[in-house]
């Protein structure tokens, strides 16, 4: 969910990662047609925006889906099977998304798919005919709360964009901020989350001072929108944008000489931030939002997180789209569990849409995830209705006191 963008592809680029070995079978169901989990290596597709205008977001989802998927196999693997994956880029355009699902179910043969993507929603009807169950965070569109998409499950909560969440307003008025702003992308999913975040700070009694949701995706262009936000006097923004956007616009706030109480960076944790020395002076004391618990939280599920990332390569704290992609890898976990032995595609989703406690193995704690309901949670809630995140505070991150806040949606408020 990183900083530099990778050079665009001419073409859908896809590498097959193994994580287990050996051979395996993938038997059509007698009934329906459809592959079964039979025993051998299971396969699931990852789609991620590896290049183009996302990439700076999502190009390390990889890794976090490789470190669960190993974990699983070391503990022996799901019901007979061992986990692979097959990894495709949509190379940050819908049409790409498209593409990337066709080689994954057509090339690759895959039983489910993990997506961590912007542009998702290009890929969703051919899969939803083609019956593939598909796991991600459901924040690209508005395709995740509708109950005819039965192949979709939004790991952290599907967001109801129409309501607005208590819980970001009531963050920024607790670190004593009076005045909010937020940016968004174009996408349904930015934009409508930065509305949502000053309509939670009003909702809190505080003030609007900027909203702006026409940046273009990726964009580093955010001069104007510095001078704005000085100008309005803001001293709390939320920034539901990926990282070469936000990073951009807190050098800029820097540099113009704004002293905020709170930055909440919905994908700004992560080892990336460290890496970079500029980004890290200019962000000291701001709160960047975790998928989950924080690996500094230090519980036994980071705990057991932080391990399976360092067997890896990641020793630092993991990206917004290594967390991403690891909780998304749970789902499947979880489904391929509910469904039992000899799993079909649709044994598993019909299992899944009624698992009603899903926590990603206590990451999401004290929050659940409801799969049988499309909008449980309101834009700006965070994961599984709670905001997870961690400060900055010299050279690493740490946690903050009265985190996670968990709520609902603000009574009588339309996220328009």
């Amino acid at each position: 969910m990183r900083r530099p963008l990778l050079r665009a592809a001419a073409a859908i680029a896809a590498t097959a990662v193994v994580a287990a070995c050996g051979a395996g079978n993938r038997t059509a169901g007698t009934e329906t047609g459809e592959r079964s989990a039979s025993g051998g290596v299971l396969t699931v597709g990852l789609m991620a925006d590896l290049t183009g205008a996302y990439s700076s977001a999502f190009k390390t989802s990889e890794t976090g889906l490789k470190a669960y998927f190993n974990l699983i196999n070391a503990e022996g693997g799901v019901n007979g099977n061992k986990l692979s994956y097959v990894v495709a880029d949509t190379t940050s355009t819908p049409a790409g998304a498209q593409a990337a699902a066709q080689q994954l179910v057509e090339k690759d043969k895959v039983f489910a798919i993990v997506e961590v993507s912007a542009v998702y929603s290009g890929a969703q009807n051919y899969l939803l005919r083609q019956g593939i169950p598909v796991a991600g965070g459901g924040f690209d569109g508005p395709e995740w709360t509708d109950p005819h998409n039965t192949n979709l499950f939004a790991s952290t909560g599907a967001t109801d964009y129409k309501a607005v969440a208590t819980v970001t307003g009531q963050l920024m008025k607790a670190q004593g901020v009076t005045t909010c702003a937020a940016i968004g992308d174009t996408t349904a999913s930015s934009a409508g989350s930065a509305a949502a975040g000053v309509a939670s700070c009003e909702a809190a009694g505080l003030k609007n001072g900027y909203l702006n949701t026409q940046v273009s995706g990726g964009s580093t262009d955010v001069g104007t929108a510095a001078q704005a936000m000085k100008q309005a006097g803001i001293d709390g923004l939320y920034l539901p944008v990926v990282p070469s956007t936000a990073f951009a616009l807190v050098a800029a706030l820097k540099q113009a000489g704004m002293q905020l109480k709170v930055v909440l960076m919905s994908t700004g944790y992560g080892s990336d931030l460290l890496a970079s020395p500029a980004t890290v002076q200019a962000a000291q004391g701001f709160l960047f939002q975790s998928v989950g618990q924080p690996v500094e939280a230090g519980t036994p599920a980071t705990q057991r997180q932080q391990a399976a990332l360092a067997k890896v390569g990641v020793t630092a704290s993991p990206t917004f789209a290594e967390q991403e992609a690891y909780i998304a890898g749970a789902v499947i976990v979880a489904g391929l569990n509910a469904a039992g032995p000899n799993a079909t595609q649709k044994s598993m989703a019909d299992a899944l849409r009624k698992v009603d406690d899903f926590d990603a193995d206590g990451l999401l704690a004290p929050g659940k995830v409801d799969f049988s309901d499309f909008t449980q949670v309101p834009a700006g809630a965070g994961s599984a209705g709670c905001i997870f995140a961690a400060r900055v505070q010299g050279d690493k991150f740490v946690t903050v006191s009265g985190l996670p806040l968990c709520g609902g949606a603000v009574p009588g408020v339309t996220n328009n």
